[in-house]
């Protein structure tokens, strides 16, 4: 029974028991309230500390067996290639909206930058890992230094998915323990500088809704909803003395995990040696693939009516929330030791240089320059999620057509963003020009919004 237990479910018990203990102090602590932190990043940071002291672990028959940070990170892959699976099955709920020309011109907008802001992020760090190892020396791959743009734009589980090729095709050191502490140290950044910026943005009047002062009712501040403010979570699409509805739509999305996950051993055994490893670090893809492959085949069946998305949103958040907790227990400092000053300062110049960025940018933005700038430093930082916490400081309501443009940017993104999501993998194949690549995303990026008329007079 202990061997059972030990290392993945005592592991999932070490996440729950530390969002708990995240979910009591944002309910608490003003200061957390103040930085809008959610409960899975204070449960993972307190998790960081712990982790690597040796008090994560589990007792035995044997004694107290320490838990490695590299079940986490494990765990980090799979939270977040299962996800997607989520994603996959979802509908957008904004179709009617996302027709309008401003907001897919938002959209747009905000598509590029991104692509822009990881090729800065990322060369950035690989300048930096290349001038450290140039000047002290050391065997570390400065290639990693490209990592951080992965982790700042795209979060824990892409990074991890770009590392653990680079780790398992080929064979670079520490990959994923940088990757994730890049990923990490973003969902900070876009707390500790976001929501400063927020309220700068507010006190100069730059925000489009006047008279707002970025306050926030009670629950939303301490994370916790009032007795009498408690909305639905889903709908049942399946009788309860059959299968329970979240029965349901977990073992649909477990089902077509399966499948992504034979498909990508497929891939592994007879794709070529170059491209294999793709199989299982494009799993997420996969498995979002054939969630949609799935979602068109129950609609041509008449039975698509037994996908509640309300459900479906649940889900995936539960594994968003898991996910960002698991990260940080993924972090094992003592592998960071050799590349601790690169890491440090490339760190604090990508986050001024995307601070800067976001700011020229969204000065010059055609509307909604703010608002669009600072959810894309969130974006750029953090995740979609973190970009929306620091729209709401400015937009409470949404009033603003920003956050249906975050959404529709993956419409953009998909295609934009393929030269450098298609090339990330083959970075440590010799004489890949992923540089040139980067340099060429920089270049074009600020030509393509001029001639659409995306750059104009600063507006604040």
């Amino acid at each position: 029974m202990e061997s059972s237990f030990f290392p993945y479910i005592g592991a999932f018990c070490w996440i729950g028991i530390l969002l708990m203990l995240g979910t009591f102090l944002r309910a608490r602590v003003k200061f957390l309230q103040t930085l809008l932190f959610p409960a899975s990043l204070i449960g993972g940071i307190i998790g960081f500390f712990l982790i690597n002291v040796g008090l994560i672990g589990l007792p035995s028959s044997a004694g107290w067996k320490v838990l490695s940070p590299k079940v986490f990170s494990m765990l980090t892959f799979h939270l977040f290639a299962f996800g997607f699976v989520g994603i996959g099955l979802l509908e957008n709920k904004n179709k009617k909206e996302g027709q309008s020309k401003e907001i897919m011109r938002g959209a747009l907008w905000i598509a590029l930058l991104f692509g822009f802001l990881f090729s800065i992020q990322a060369l950035v760090g690989k300048g930096i890992f290349d001038v450290w190892k140039l000047l002290v020396g050391g065997e570390f791959y400065t290639g990693n230094g490209y990592l951080l743009g992965a982790g700042f734009t795209q979060g824990p589980g892409q990074t991890q998915a770009y590392a653990t090729i680079w780790e398992q095709t080929y064979h670079i050191a520490n990959s994923i323990n940088i990757g994730l502490a890049f990923a990490a140290v973003g969902f900070l950044v876009a707390g500790l500088m976001g929501v400063p910026f927020a309220y700068y943005g507010i006190k100069k009047g730059w925000v489009r809704i006047e008279g707002h002062k970025g306050e926030f009712p009670k629950n939303f501040l301490t994370g916790i909803m009032d007795r009498d403010a408690q909305p639905s979570c889903g709908n049942a699409t399946t009788h309860p003395a059959n299968i329970d509805t979240l029965s349901f739509h977990l073992g649909l999305m477990f089902a077509i995990y399966g499948a992504a996950y034979c498909f990508g051993v497929a891939w592994f055994v007879y794709m070529p040696k170059g491209i294999s490893g793709l199989g299982f670090g494009f799993l997420f893809m996969w498995g979002m693939l054939f969630a949609m492959l799935t979602r068109i085949i129950m609609r041509k069946l008449n039975i698509i009516h037994l996908i509640d998305g309300e459900s479906i949103r649940r889900l995936t958040g539960v594994t968003v929330d898991f996910m960002i907790c698991a990260v940080f227990m993924g972090i094992h400092v003592v592998a960071l030791h050799e590349v601790a000053v690169p890491f440090i300062v490339s760190l604090i110049i990508a986050t001024i240089a995307t601070l800067i960025v976001c700011l020229w940018f969204g000065r010059r933005a055609p509307s909604y320059g703010f608002e669009r700038g600072l959810t894309l430093f969130g974006y750029c930082t953090g995740t979609a999620a973190s970009g929306l916490l620091l729209l709401r400081v400015v937009d409470p309501d949404f009033d603003t057509p920003v956050a249906v443009e975050v959404g529709l940017m993956n419409v953009f993104a998909f295609v934009i963003f393929k030269p450098i999501s298609f090339s990330m993998p083959f970075v440590p194949v010799e004489g890949f020009p992923m540089t040139w690549i980067f340099v060429g995303m920089i270049i074009v990026t600020p030509i393509v919004m001029y001639f659409l008329k995306m750059i104009r007079k600063p507006a604040f």
